[in-house]
């Protein structure tokens, strides 16, 4: 039977909903985090959570929510990848050593510097239970929003070549593969041999005329 047609509600993330966003995004994307964070993972990434909503960061955060139930969560960028935040944030969750070892496993997938044009998908999770409902589509759309208000052209993301539903995903969003890129340490780390980068081009948002006003009565 198929799964009925839901209402999916996309808002800004507040820092209550980081331990919904932790339990979700080590559920989705447990093959990126288990090798990099182990058992911390989602301590771990509940603290990052909290350090991007707390300070005036390059990164933005939405929620999906189904009947008020946290459905999936999307990390866009737009400004440096890399956050010198980073590994005191996992540090204070997990301990330094785990922090080291996560930074080293998850620089195997790191996009490097964006463009000036440029915004970044750098994370999309949908729960289990929401799947193929509309999430993941409403909060790309979001995302394409929001990058284009910023004045950015063109929205990218890595996916690796063996996630046929995410590229499947992306590809009905209007994303398109831009290059390919083997991951030989990937192979072992987190069972992908190769990533696609996808780009999506932007419209440019057109600025709302003034509206003109009548004749002093």
């Amino acid at each position: 039977m198929p799964t009925p047609p839901a209402t999916v509600a996309v808002r800004a993330a507040a820092e209550d909903d980081a331990v919904a966003i932790a339990q979700l995004v080590a559920e989705a994307l447990g093959d990126k985090y288990r090798p990099a964070l182990g058992r911390g993972a989602e301590a771990a990434i509940a603290a990052l959570v909290r350090h991007d909503l707390a300070g005036p960061g390059a990164n933005r955060r939405w929620v999906a929510e189904i009947d008020g139930c946290v459905a999936g969560s999307v990390t866009m960028s737009l400004g440096p990848t890399a956050d010198e935040g980073f590994l005191s944030t996992v540090a204070g969750a997990v301990g330094w050593p785990r922090a080291i070892r996560a930074t080293l496993v998850l620089g195997v997938l790191a996009h490097g510097r964006l463009d000036a044009d440029e915004a970044y998908i750098d994370e999309l999770a949908v729960s289990g239970w929401a799947r193929r409902r509309g999430v993941g589509g409403a909060l790309l759309e979001t995302c394409a929003a929001a990058a284009a208000e910023e004045g950015r052209g063109r929205l990218t993301l890595w996916v690796t070549a063996g996630n046929a539903a995410g590229r499947a995903l992306y590809a009905g969003a209007g994303f398109r593969e831009r290059r390919r890129r083997r991951i030989i340490a990937g192979r072992l780390l987190f069972r992908a041999p190769g990533a696609i980068l996808m780009e999506r081009r932007l419209a440019p948002v057109e600025p709302v005329a003034p509206r003109a006003e009548g004749p002093a009565g």
